[in-house]
């Protein structure tokens, strides 16, 4: 292809030199079409027509926004935003982006039928604009490589799905929630961006230059540590317009690039009355988690800070941030990251790190980055990579750490990786055919490795980590161990008893706890205690069942606490009663019948003791108790028994 041209001119004389072919484009929709299809297939169980099923907590919250927005104002109902909300002058807002919120305008803005139905939906759009932008962008960095060699068109298909199925970006399939959706988004929005501004600065028309401008705000409002790099490139390019000495384009352009940045100032100022902070001692989770208030009290009432950088750098970049499991899916978390320095985090959450999620994309992007820094003489690139690498910088310096912000650094790396995979596909054109052999053998064993790497992480976190139910987590270890014994045909490893509760802490990640005479078994993931199964009649679980009248009613009683149920025209109301007067009461439950209800009462053996009242497989209310043989069954209301069939077969084959 053509040399690189000289800094920062633009390339008008081949305008062609970026655009994908007919034939590229097909093979660009296909690698983008099969990462879809490869994450919706897994976030649904293999169920694709669970697409619009509804989602957990969390996944109304865009629906919310939009009917506010369609209404002229921000906030959004308390009972919606939850433990997410911020209490600001009587109202409750949220702090994410009103991005994902505009696209549901059409549907969420006008009924709430959609509501916690189109968070999937939308994670599977915001993937495809993403394979698209990477396939595009390594066609614009095949421009300024010299003698980049002529690869066939599925090149980009399978850059395309590199970028997607081979980053942290799978692992967002493990459950739909607005965290993964905002993540999405940011880092689909914000490479798509950079995509716009390289094409504007190498065709420079009003209507290029409007549609990076568009689409950079666009970004912005998903996410500002992910989508701030156009704007930011934006910038860049103006100020080298100056440099140019062309003062009348720089001014147009440095004007265009600050249009963004007000946009997300003026959303975050009408709704906390600052241009860019988050006040998050005013979050309704601030108010009673100790460990938030904690952080908070250390850092001045803020999250953010240097101090953080050290020890997110040292776990997001760690190339030994996984762990090999002996259970399916072989793979699992590895241990909690450890503080560098006085930092107090808010968390430290479950995390891998870019290297250990993406290492096919961070070896091109190596690669790329010594071409960037050594051989772009043009500096197009030069600019969009430090536009992404500034885009990052709150991820780091954020008290919280969490494998999901990875996905901040997708845009950066598949930046850094296109101009990287045709110096590799360069080189290789000089070597012997099985060197080429060996190479192409080693990238398809890290694409591999990081494919199912992500895939099992995802599996296992929906499994028993994030909103998991009892009935999945037993179901996904029941097939592990079922597996286990398949392959191995020894007992069943990290098995291990004790007479009662509360349960320990400091067990290795994976170990499962059969609590009595399986009076209730559990598993642990390095970071708590997790229920599999309780036996119904045991002192953990209680199975009742009797009519729920008008009349407010105790069906389980103990020295400390009351259960208590009635029923309204809304539905049935469940109350936890404390001794102290304190009162936790559920939402109204549909339901139907009038006559014997069935309810579950369950409890756990955790430091600290958990109840929680179970309606038709859904936890309706909990309360932090514990259970005692002093509690007693109220009349009217007949118990009922069960084994714990689970718990016997592992019992069995330790």
């Amino acid at each position: 292809m053509g040399a690189p041209v000289a800094k920062f001119e633009n390339v008008v004389e081949n305008t062609d030199a970026g655009r994908l072919t007919t034939n590229e484009r097909k093979w660009a929709r296909i690698g983008t079409l099969v990462a879809v299809v490869v994450f919706w297939l897994i976030a649904t169980c293999l169920q694709p027509w669970h697409l619009f099923d509804k989602g957990p907590y969390t996944t109304d919250l865009y629906d919310a926004q939009a009917r506010a927005l369609v209404h002229g104002h921000l906030d959004v109902p308390a009972k919606v935003a939850g433990i997410e909300g911020f209490e600001i002058d009587g109202k409750t807002q949220i702090y994410f982006g009103i991005g994902p919120a505009i696209m549901r305008l059409p549907f969420s803005g006008v009924s709430d039928v959609f509501d916690r139905r189109l968070s999937l939906l939308s994670e599977l759009l915001a993937l495809s604009v993403l394979g698209l932008a990477a396939a595009r962008l390594l066609k614009r960095a095949k421009s300024l490589v010299n003698n980049a060699p002529e690869g066939s068109a599925w090149w980009f298909g399978a850059f395309a799905v590199v970028a997607t199925l081979g980053t942290p970006l799978l692992f967002f399939s493990s459950r739909a929630l607005v965290y993964h959706e905002a993540e999405l988004w940011g880092a689909a929005a914000g490479l798509a961006g950079l995509d716009l501004v390289i094409r504007w600065w190498r065709v420079p028309t009003r209507r290029h230059l409007i549609e990076a401008v568009a689409l950079a705000a666009f970004a912005l409002s998903c996410r500002p540590s992910s989508g701030a790099g156009p704007a930011l490139a934006l910038g860049l390019f103006g100020l080298a317009l100056a440099w140019k000495r062309e003062w009348r384009r720089s001014l147009v352009v440095l004007v265009a690039a600050v249009i963004p940045f007000l946009g997300f100032a003026l959303v975050n100022w009408l709704r906390f009355r600052s241009a860019s902070d988050v006040p998050f001692p005013l979050q309704v989770f601030s108010k009673f988690n100790t460990d938030r208030q904690a952080a908070l009290a250390a850092n001045n009432g803020s999250l953010f800070g240097i101090k953080f950088v050290p020890t997110n750098v040292a776990r997001y970049f760690s190339p030994f941030a996984f762990r090999w499991d002996e259970l399916f899916p072989f793979v699992t978390w590895p241990a909690k990251a450890t503080t560098i320095g006085s930092a107090r985090f808010d968390t430290i959450d479950r995390s891998g790190s870019i290297v250990t999620s993406a290492p096919l994309l961070v070896i091109f992007g190596l690669v790329g980055a010594w071409w960037t820094i050594v051989r772009d003489r043009s500096r197009q690139w030069t600019a969009i990579a430090v536009a992404a690498i500034v885009s990052t910088t709150s991820t780091f310096t954020f008290g919280y750490l969490a494998h999901r912000y990875l996905a901040d650094l997708v845009p950066l790396f598949v930046i850094l990786a296109a101009p990287g995979v045709w110096v590799v596909a360069r080189g290789m054109t000089k070597w012997r055919r099985w060197v080429r052999r060996s190479v192409l053998g080693f990238l398809a064993l890290l694409f591999a490795f990081g494919f199912w790497n992500q895939l099992g992480l995802a599996i296992s976190t929906r499994a028993f980590s994030i909103l998991p139910t009892e009935a999945g987590a037993r179901s996904f270890a029941d097939f592990q161990y079922t597996l286990d014994e398949l392959l191995s045909g020894a007992g069943a490893p990290a098995v291990q008893g004790i007479t009662g509760g509360p349960l320990p802490e400091g067990l290795a990640p994976g170990t499962i706890l059969i609590v009595g005479d399986c009076d209730a078994i559990y598993r642990t993931d390095g970071y708590g205690w997790g229920p599999l199964e309780r036996r119904i009649g045991g002192p953990y679980a209680y199975r009742l069942t009797g009519t729920i009248g008008m009349n407010d009613q105790t069906i389980l009683s103990n020295p400390e606490w009351k259960v208590r149920a009635s029923r309204s025209d809304d539905g049935l109301v469940f109350r936890w009663e404390y001794g102290n007067g304190m009162i936790e009461e559920s939402k109204p439950i549909k339901i139907d019948d009038v006559g014997p209800t069935t309810i579950d009462i369950v409890f756990d053996p955790l430091p600290l003791g958990t109840g929680a009242v179970v309606v038709n497989g859904t936890r309706v209310l909990a309360a932090p108790v514990s259970n005692g043989p002093e509690s007693a069954v109220s009349p009217g209301w007949s118990t009922s028994t069960a084994p714990a069939a689970f718990c016997e077969k592992v019992q069995g084959s330790k």
